[in-house]
């Protein structure tokens, strides 16, 4: 049968033939093809020749891209594997953990000790501080000097810090600090402002938080100030949601902390105010003779007793002493007074507030047609009344105080149209997520390809060899036709004669062609 046809029909199927083959081989392949996704992504050469040959011991398939810095693995077995290597330590993280110890070599020196220590110390912290959501890769550098006999002579140990951060993420202040506090506790001797942290386009980034503490502010007093506006901005909020509705109302709050520490110590004296502490008193009184006085001195005196001599002469004497002291003691208050750390100076308080949307009438230059169909609203400012209304309701919710002079300040301002607000359209079109059935639109895509492959190749094929089988028994009578007329022109009535078998024979070359190997195969057979 195939070969009653040209040869141009026959290249013409063949090829139509072999590319449906393909067509169906490629299709059933690419259906197939399991879902790969990123198993580990900027990964270093010795990680991911690592993770590679544990894939390979496995037979697990995988792929490689970026310069193999991303191994991606069927979707399936992502989690799986990522458990599998992470009991096996992998991947390491682009340094050298405490793991170096597990290989000891004998007559290794103290120096080289030493050296491996420090390699794992910077290995470990570099891994430690990676783990951030927002590090991709990390490097840490210790300067460890030597242990001095003298402490004066000791050299400070130092710290510096490379941060690899992922696209669109920063570090926070208090972070850095946590990366600081990390290596410096971490490292013996190392003291936190010895630690230098850089980012990947060489920023400092630990010199941020050193200004912040030369300021006065340390990170904490920093939270502790935020947290205050953020606790007075949320009581705000909510209770003016309740009254003017739901992103209605916009609250920011300033806040000045006092973070001194002070401590007041009184000693007041009242000197109306006298007590008697302690009391003595004492008395001396004396009298008495104080005796004969002897006479002149000379022959007189030195006379043997028994004689005459004249009467002695005596003179007395009578004293009173009084002495008294008394202690006062006077009132004394001794006060030590410790004033609250933290305490609110002064707050400032700015709120603004939309006003009221009511449905456009015709008559406000907006046709019925238009306003039924785009909804459209009419802005209403608020009154005086209701901002000072507002006004007051915000002052007792901060807890105003006009001795601090703190500020209030309400403003109205429109917001426009809100998410409740949107058009159905709109409201639709944002409510729409991610569409379910585009993990199947590969599969769907390749039953059409087949299809259109059954339709438009393989059935007219079809279709043709089924046209030629039945032209094959039409073309043998038609043949059979000249050639008895050949044979026997003027026996048969009807036959064709000589013109109509050559015009024949122009119209059907092809079948022609057959016909008369057919004839000349049947010649000589009789023959």
């Amino acid at each position: 049968m195939f070969s009653q046809f040209s040869i141009n029909q026959r290249m013409i199927i063949l090829v139509a033939l072999a590319g449906s083959v393909a067509g169906l081989i490629a299709l059933a392949l690419w259906t197939q093809q399991p879902d790969m996704q990123v198993l580990f992504t900027n990964l270093n050469g010795e990680d991911a020749a690592a993770i590679i040959d544990k894939l390979k011991e496995t037979k697990v398939p995988y792929e490689t891209t970026g310069g193999g810095a991303t191994v991606l693995v069927p979707s399936a077995q992502v989690h799986d594997l990522r458990l599998q290597l992470a009991t096996q330590g992998l991947p390491h993280g682009g340094g050298v953990g405490y793991e170096i110890f597990d290989r000891t070599s004998i007559g290794m020196s103290e120096f080289v000790q030493k050296l491996n220590y420090r390699r794992a110390l910077q290995g470990e912290l570099a891994r430690t501080i990676a783990q951030m959501p927002e590090v991709e890769r990390a490097r840490v550098h210790l300067a460890m000097p030597e242990r001095r006999l003298f402490a004066n002579e000791q050299d400070k140990a130092r710290a510096s810090v490379i941060l690899a951060l992922r696209n669109g993420q920063a570090l926070t202040k208090s972070q850095v600090q946590g990366v600081i506090h990390l290596v410096s506790s971490s490292v013996e001797g190392l003291q936190a402002r010895d630690v230098t942290i850089v980012d990947g386009h060489g920023r400092l980034l630990s010199s941020t938080v050193a200004e912040d503490e030369t300021a006065g502010l340390t990170n904490s007093q920093l939270e502790y100030q935020r947290n205050i506006e953020k606790d007075i901005e949320t009581r705000i909020q909510t209770m003016l949601e309740r009254i003017v509705g739901i992103n209605k109302a916009v609250v920011r709050v300033s806040s000045l902390v006092d973070f001194r520490k002070i401590e007041t110590t009184e000693e007041r004296y009242d000197p109306n105010s006298q007590v008697a502490r302690s009391e003595q008193r004492g008395q001396e009184k004396s009298s008495g003779v104080n005796g004969v006085s002897g006479g002149v001195p000379g022959v007189q005196s030195n006379v043997p007793p028994g004689t005459e001599q004249e009467p002695a002469q005596s003179s007395s004497n009578n004293s009173v002493t009084k002495n008294e002291t008394v202690n006062y003691e006077i009132s004394r208050t001794v006060s030590k007074i410790v004033e609250p750390v933290g305490a609110i100076k002064k707050l400032s308080v700015a709120v603004l507030v939309d006003g009221t949307y009511a449905a456009a009438q015709a008559g406000d230059g907006v046709s019925a047609d238009s306003a039924a169909a785009e909804s459209a609203r009419k802005y209403t400012p608020r009154s005086e009344e209701d901002l000072k209304r507002i006004e007051e309701i915000v002052k007792k919710a901060m807890g105003f105080s006009a001795e601090r002079q703190d500020q209030v300040q309400v403003v109205n301002v429109q917001f426009g149209l809100g998410p409740d607000e949107l058009p159905t359209s709109a409201a639709e079109a944002a409510s729409e997520g991610p569409n379910p059935w585009l993990p199947y639109l590969r599969y769907g895509v390749g039953a059409l390809l087949f299809l259109m492959i059954l339709l438009f190749v393989v059935r007219p094929l079809i279709a043709m060899l089924g046209a030629a089988d039945r032209q094959e028994p039409d073309a043998g009578g038609s043949a059979s036709l000249p050639l008895s007329g050949a044979a026997a022109a003027g026996s048969i009535p009807g036959a064709p004669d000589r013109a109509q078998i050559i015009d024949m024979a122009r119209r059907n070359p092809d079948t022609t062609a057959v016909v008369v190997k057919q004839w000349l195969k049947s010649s000589s057979a009789n023959g």
